[in-house]
């Protein structure tokens, strides 16, 4: 199980820093989604870099 994250890279009261977006079956799945994510928010949020978008494997998947 593979799932789409939000890292914040600030501190932001209130906020987890790390955020579970989505789960995906596969890689390919959550990389499509995660490009599409990242360039809506490039587009919505120019300036803002304090955010990273990123696919990883669930932890507890792994054995």
């Amino acid at each position: 199980m593979w799932l789409l994250i939000m890292i914040l890279l600030n501190t932001v009261p209130g906020l987890e820093k790390i955020t579970v977006l989505n789960t995906f079956t596969t890689s390919e799945e959550c990389q499509s989604e995660r490009n599409r994510i990242g360039f809506e928010m490039a587009a919505a949020y120019p300036y803002e870099r304090d955010f990273v978008i990123a696919c990883r494997l669930n932890p507890k998947q792994i054995s």
